[in-house]
């Protein structure tokens, strides 16, 4: 694959690199040397390696007047291919895990781990697809995967060294490449940087992303909410609630959209194939961010998609046009904070719209305090709200109750589900349906005692 790139292309694949200037890099599968040339450039040493001895000679023909690189000819998959723990900085490879089975992936990803150093980084980009894709295009050589194959492998890696100390990848970044000019060679390639982390019980940012992935927003539970919602979305109302909320931006071609919260995209590219701008969308769920990068698969259209902290993430003041916010920021407990933040992000005259999870005002029965503390949810009434937005400096707040239009949504969404009841079983489980109707149900049974609202945000920048 990476012989297939044009410069351009493979300057872009550079240019997402964590910075690795005089570190030991490690490059797996390195072919004819499209890549060792450019990073020997920076790096203090280069490991070139691969299992074709034609390719490592010219590899070495191309690339030998540099000193600092060393070529080896050695298969990824072999058990006695071994380095010493913790003596690389940056591992590399393009293309290379597709030409491996599952099994040897996932190995592979054990030894990464093991042969980086604390704080290094492993990056690697794989052709991806999606599951309504036709895969009969793949060749026989190659595993063309969901990019929720690689997140889930890397994500699940640890290992212990001689002290008890544990260790882990933390994703840095994944998104998708797209490639230039006519090369098409590259329009599914998806990258990823995952950095090796001291795992620890203790990092409580950390452990809230843990509590998304592996309990809240799970893969499996993600696609059940897409079920419901349509393709593409995990909140309330679909596309439906999105072609309301959005038509109130009276957005233009050109302008740069934040999503904040951005689940799997359907919203995001809603709004770029009907109005032409430019979204980015974030999420801290690594899940959803993967889920979003396959919905994206395929799809032109200019859209970027980062698991991210929106309460610790930086922009430049003044960059977007629009912030855009489906039923997320009830996860956020420093909302004056956030929204503070928000309004610095936004140009002048800049719109943010918001729908989210509210509650009635006073104090919240027993029920359901306890159900917010099992959901970590932080909730407020819809006029303290708003009030937030005004705070944060924002003019013209309109702060409304969509709490009946919300019960409205369920109880067609409820219905749905269970006269889809047979195929939801078939596709999914009889447990995960029992669950779905349940979570539901009891939704319902929040909204009609008016403790649980649902709140409609949207202020201008003044």
């Amino acid at each position: 694959m990476a012989s297939q790139l044009n410069n351009e292309d493979r300057l872009k694949v550079l240019s997402f690199l964590p910075p690795y200037e005089g570190k030991s890099v490690l490059v797996l599968g390195a072919g004819l040397g499209h890549f060792t040339g450019e990073l020997a450039k920076k790096a203090g040493k280069v490991i070139a390696l691969d299992s074709v001895e034609s390719a490592v000679k010219e590899n070495g023909n191309i690339n030998g007047h540099y000193e600092n690189v060393e070529f080896m000819c050695a298969d990824v998959t072999s058990p006695d291919l071994n380095f010493p723990a913790e003596t690389v900085d940056l591992i590399f490879t393009h293309a290379l895990l597709s030409n491996l089975s599952d099994k040897e992936v996932q190995d592979i990803a054990e030894k990464l781990l093991k042969w980086v150093k604390v704080g290094g980084c492993i990056f690697f980009t794989e052709p991806c697809s999606h599951q309504s894709e036709d895969h009969k295009k793949k060749s026989d050589l190659e595993h063309i995967r969901e990019p929720r194959f690689y997140t889930k492998v890397f994500k699940e890696c640890h290992m212990s060294d001689a002290s008890g100390s544990s260790y882990e990848f933390s994703l840095v970044e994944t998104k998708s490449i797209a490639a230039s000019g006519d090369n098409k060679i590259n329009d599914n390639q998806i990258f990823w940087i995952w950095q090796k982390v001291v795992k620890s019980e203790d990092d409580v940012d950390r452990g809230f992303q843990q509590f998304l992935d592996n309990v809240q927003y799970k893969s499996s539970g993600i696609l059940r909410y897409e079920r419901i919602f349509g393709y593409g979305f995990v909140s309330t109302g679909g596309i439906d609630t999105t072609k309301e909320f959005v038509a109130k931006l009276d957005l233009k071609p050109g302008q740069k959209v934040l999503d904040v919260g951005c689940g799997i995209g359907g919203g995001d590219f809603y709004m770029v194939d009907k109005f032409g701008v430019e979204v980015v969308g974030i999420d801290l769920s690594v899940n959803m961010i993967s889920l979003a990068l396959e919905r994206a698969i395929g799809l032109d259209c200019a859209v970027e998609f980062e698991v991210a902290d929106c309460t610790k993430k930086s922009y430049p003041d003044d960059t977007f046009d629009v912030i855009y916010s489906r039923d997320t920021i009830l996860h956020i407990q420093d909302k004056p904070a956030l929204f503070r933040t928000f309004y610095k992000w936004l140009k002048p005259g800049g719109k943010v719209l918001i729908s989210d999870y509210c509650r009635k005002s006073g104090t919240p029965s027993e029920d359901f305090a306890e159900y917010i503390k099992q959901r970590g949810y932080d909730l407020h009434d819809v006029e303290t709200y708003g009030g937030m937005l005004r705070d944060a400096g924002f003019g013209e707040v309109t702060a409304e109750d969509r709490t009946e239009q919300f019960k409205e949504v369920l109880t067609r969404e409820l219905e749905k589900v269970e006269k889809e009841k047979e195929e939801f079983i078939r596709d999914f489980s009889e447990e995960d349906y029992n669950d779905i109707v349940g979570g539901w149900k009891a939704k319902l049974v929040r909204v009609g005692s008016g403790e649980q609202r649902w709140g409609l945000f949207y202020a201008e920048k003044k």
